[in-house]
């Protein structure tokens, strides 16, 4: 369970503020959510008459929003290598919004203080206040959440930049002196966190290769980090951040790959096809045959029958 929420958390996620497309949507969604708001005039909070005058009101929406951005802009300035666009995941999108409720609270209440003459600071109007934001947030979290879900999907540039042969399976190659000095090339391209992430991405591909852990049903982060060398974290994240796969996935990619050469040399042809899923490594019927297909776009019968 641990390990699945650390992939989970680990997933890259797209900081849409450092992209032109993110930008123009959020200038866009401040633009719609202001013009809703002078239109329908919800929820007067003190007087209605004062409140909801158009300038107070579209000074509100953008002090709403503007603080979300205004966090982005702190963080990334106080730990600009850990909150970096390229390596932004939905942990650090949790941990900004986060920061931005509490710090939306307090300051929605200070502007509240000072626009509206009538507004005096108690717990209940603090709460009035706090039920606005709350359907902003319901309104704004949903709506940016669907425009990064359909329009700016966790970026695959930067993994198909790190991609590493993968030296077994189905997938056999060759690596010459002309690949080696291509490779080394693109390592000078690369920036520092690339190039470790690359290392790690050998690092796993080797032992996962030579050493078969991948076998083993108990195959999990800690067993990889042990016989790696490389934190648990750091494997997490690399996998998640630069390359197509969770850690999941990863392994369950060369479960797959070992099944179909056992399948293409014809070993083992009095065993059922589950019993091989099993050897290799799947702990059920039901999960093999689903990353098999999920894998191979085909069943292992459909597989089999086509060799």
């Amino acid at each position: 369970m641990h390990e699945k929420l650390l992939n989970y958390l680990n997933r890259p996620f797209p900081l849409f503020l450092a992209q032109r497309k993110g930008r123009i949507y959020f200038l866009l969604m401040i633009f719609i959510v202001a013009g809703l708001v002078n239109v329908l005039q919800p929820f007067g909070l003190i007087n209605c008459n004062e409140f909801h005058k158009v300038l107070v009101l579209t000074n509100y929406i953008v002090l709403f929003f503007g603080i979300y951005a205004l966090l982005y802009l702190i963080l990334s300035c106080i730990r600009p290598c850990h909150y970096h666009p390229d390596r932004w995941t939905l942990r650090k999108e949790l941990q900004v919004l986060l920061l931005f409720f509490p710090t939306t609270a307090c300051i929605t209440c200070l502007f509240a203080n000072f626009s509206v003459p009538e507004f005096h600071l108690t717990l209940q109007t603090f709460m009035d206040i706090q039920l606005y934001n709350g359907l902003l947030s319901a309104v704004s979290i949903p709506a940016f959440g669907y425009f990064i879900h359909n329009k700016l999907r966790p970026i695959q540039h930067t993994s198909a930049k790190l991609k590493v042969p993968n030296k077994g399976g189905a997938q056999t190659t060759e690596i010459n002196d002309d690949s080696k000095r291509e490779q080394a090339t693109q390592l000078q391209s690369l920036n520092p966190d690339e190039v470790q992430a690359r290392k790690v991405l050998q690092k796993l591909h080797e032992v996962m290769e030579t050493k078969q852990l991948y076998l083993s049903k108990k195959c999990n982060l800690q067993l990889v980090s042990e016989h790696t060398g490389i934190p648990v974290h750091r494997i997490s994240i690399t996998l998640n951040t630069f390359s197509e796969y969770s850690f999941t996935d990863f392994v369950n990619k060369y479960r797959v790959e070992h099944v179909c050469r056992i399948l293409q040399e014809g070993k083992n042809k009095r065993l059922k096809l589950e019993a091989i899923g099993m050897e290799c490594g799947f702990g059920s019927k039901v999960n093999f045959y689903q990353t098999f297909k999920k894998c191979m776009g085909k069943t292992p019968a459909e597989y089999l029958a086509g060799l």
